[in-house]
């Protein structure tokens, strides 16, 4: 097979069509976005998660110190990272932020990437728990590996306990596979937690690569005491997973716990869904979301979003298998086993990538990021009122003129709002946002849009954040 553990990422296509510009100003249906990284600093790969308060909790990565120490590119990537996590918090809904605080134990130990970031989510009871890949080192041979980090807060975020590692330490050698110096990678995580004291981290792994090919397992960690202690971690996927797709994991209300991958078959590497009952102790045969089969020879470096609520489980996924590549959406009615004909998220957008999804009330909130007519890179969603069966018009988070948005992460309310935050050039912004009520439709320059008295998507002018 011709990819290793870290892949390539694919090539963005060309651009193709325009679309309408409203108002500048923000409607009733968004708050102003601010800033909530430091100017001063380089930021990105967002993460974000609400607390049963509606304290708004957001972490990334921050700057990359580390330079290369040999020439990677045969590899198409040099792997070494020396970052540092940073986390932020909101207690007015986002309309102001903390001074950004460090999680990571000592400068520049953090193996971040935008295909490996960080994880946070918010328990029942208010716990903050936190996962990332971290920089260490083997004790059998003394070469840098890359390690499964967790962290917590048991106090709202004031403070975090000291990050522990949730691997265990491969006794091997993969570091013919891996590249870059690494004997081993346990990255490419996630992290979920079920509101029952069930808190779940699973990683891309690589102990086993040098024996069973060059395709990556699945390993998971499990805490039953609210990330207080972890059991030892585990095998759950075998080694024909993607190795640089980074995994995402959502735990319903029901309890079910909602795994997304993509599986490496042949030449094929499509999203697959997965659903443990039992708390993660067993789970369901993986289920490819779309018939179209994704023929790639390489690492995508795309992840699987998922959300379930009220017996419906939607996944968002970026496919080139399909007639036209870009971000997609599915549903399934059946807990997973059986999945809806995807739908685009972008039909306009030639590219269209990084979809997240998130139910917030009664509402479904798709966002993602695309290139349009202008070449600039922005964030963009539309919402669904029947779990997923129909979406509504395509609406558009602008910055400032040449800047590029990307990476939308997205958390919801339960008024139907979502919280949502993206990478704006070096930094990091959010804001809150409610869907905007249909509108009569306006003439645009750039093609016709709609017949008189139709409704055309248009686009929310975020501006320049006012910062804390």
């Amino acid at each position: 097979m011709k990819h290793k553990f870290f892949g390539v990422p694919l090539g963005l296509l060309p651009l193709l069509c325009g679309t309408m510009l409203l108002s500048g100003a923000l409607p009733a249906s968004a708050d102003t976005a601010v800033r909530v990284s430091e100017a001063d600093h380089k930021a990105q790969s967002p993460e974000i998660a609400l607390g049963p308060d509606g304290i708004v909790h957001i972490v990334w990565i921050d700057e990359n110190t580390a330079a290369p120490a040999h020439d990677h590119s045969k590899y198409g990537h040099s792997h070494v990272a020396a970052t540092n996590l940073l986390y932020a918090r909101s207690s007015d809904g986002g309309k102001t932020y903390s001074t950004p605080i460090r999680l990571n134990s000592t400068l520049g130990d953090v193996w971040g990437f935008s295909v490996s970031k960080p994880r946070i989510v918010v328990g029942g009871n208010g716990t903050v728990h936190v996962f990332y890949a971290g920089n260490d080192v083997n004790p059998v041979n003394g070469k840098p590996e890359a390690v499964a980090m967790y962290t917590r807060s048991s106090d709202v975020g004031r403070s975090f306990s000291t990050p522990q590692r949730l691997n265990t330490m491969a006794k091997t050698d993969a570091s013919d596979f891996v590249h870059g110096g690494l004997t081993h990678a346990h990255v490419f995580g996630t992290l979920t937690t079920d509101g029952r004291g069930n808190v779940y981290a699973l990683w891309i792994d690589t102990r086993d690569m040098a024996k069973e090919g060059d395709s990556g397992k699945v390993f998971m960690a499990v805490s039953r005491n609210d990330g207080q202690s972890f059991d030892t971690d585990r095998e759950i996927l075998p080694a024909d997973v993607c190795p640089c797709c980074q995994l995402t994991a959502f735990a319903a209300a029901d309890g079910r716990l909602y795994v997304g991958s993509r599986q490496v078959e042949g030449k094929f590497r499509d999203s697959v869904l997965m659903v443990s009952s039992d708390g993660g102790r067993t789970f369901s045969p993986r289920q490819r979301i779309t018939t179209q089969r994704w023929e790639i020879e390489g690492c995508p470096l795309k992840a699987t979003s998922v959300a379930a609520a009220e017996g419906v489980v939607l996944a968002t996924f970026f496919s080139g298998g399909e007639t036209k590549p870009g971000a997609y959406v599915a549903r399934s009615t059946d807990g997973g086993r059986t999945w809806s004909t995807p739908v685009p998220a972008h039909p306009d957008a030639v590219v269209a990538d990084a979809p997240v999804v998130a139910v917030a009330g009664k509402t479904v909130h798709l966002f993602w990021h695309a290139k349009l007519a202008d070449g600039v890179r922005r964030v963009f969603t539309r919402a669904s009122h029947d779990l997923g069966a129909s979406y509504g018009a395509i609406h558009e988070i602008t910055g400032p003129a040449g800047t590029a948005l990307q990476l939308p992460v997205i958390a919801g309310r339960s008024d139907g709002s979502v919280q949502v935050a993206w990478q704006q050039g070096t930094e990091v912004h959010a804001m809150r946002w409610r869907e905007p009520a249909p509108a009569r439709a306006v003439k645009t320059s750039i093609g016709e849009c709609a017949r008189a008295g139709d409704y055309c998507a248009g686009s929310v002018q975020a501006g320049i954040p006012s910062g804390r």
